[in-house]
């Protein structure tokens, strides 16, 4: 548990440091480039996921929620069902991110990767692995390893949002990669994922994430 814990910080910290990277070579109008996130620019994308480290930087929330904690799969699959927060949320959600991205300026963005989440990853480094923390809108709780499976697939999935719209070819750490595409495929249902990926179904059980 505590290898696969530190190799997700590991991978997220990698992750983070591209994100900062790119952000610091892009220009005014590479800023404001449309990507394929319906009405997000390029940094409304980093407004988007820097939240990330800004709230990762603070004190960790405590739980005072009753229940066992859930894993990431089902955590992810319970935001989305069509009325899950995924979707109820998903104007409101776009709309802040928006006037997020307007309010601060591209190094404030860029400072979210590069200062405060490499200082939030060393503090967690030192915390448990098995630690139980609430997941915010969704009632409920999980442990930080399988936290990071979500923040890890959200940096990686968002990256690669960013340098297809800045006409990159994608290059993400291997081991987000790995993380996130192993993730996702738990999020299909098991048969018709097996039986699309290995070509004896023409029904795919994808998209399975908003």
């Amino acid at each position: 548990m505590d290898d696969v814990y530190s190799g997700r910080l590991d991978a997220l910290e990698q992750t983070w440091r591209v994100w900062a990277e790119i952000g610091k070579g892009l220009s005014d109008n590479l800023w404001s480039t449309p990507t394929r996130c319906p009405g997000w620019n390029v940094a409304a994308l980093y407004a988007h996921h820097s939240a990330f480290p800004r709230d990762m930087s603070a004190p960790l929330p405590l739980s005072d929620a009753v229940g066992d904690p859930v894993s990431a799969a089902e955590l992810l699959r319970r935001f989305n069902v069509p009325d899950g927060v995924a979707h109820t949320m998903a104007k409101t959600v776009a709309d802040l991110i928006v006037l997020d991205a307007t309010e601060h300026t591209r190094r404030e963005l860029i400072d979210r990767f590069s200062v405060r989440g490499p200082r939030a990853l060393q503090r967690l480094r030192q915390v448990d692995a098995t630690l139980v923390v609430p997941w915010p809108t969704s009632g409920a709780v999980i442990m930080l390893v399988e936290a990071l499976r979500i923040v890890l697939l959200e940096a990686t999935v968002h990256l690669l949002d960013v340098q297809r719209a800045l006409g990159c070819p994608p290059a993400v750490p291997s081991q987000a990669l790995n993380d996130t595409a192993q993730l996702l495929a738990e999020l299909a249902p098991a048969v018709e994922f097996i039986e699309a990926a290995t070509g004896r179904s023409t029904h795919s059980p994808l998209p399975v994430l908003r």
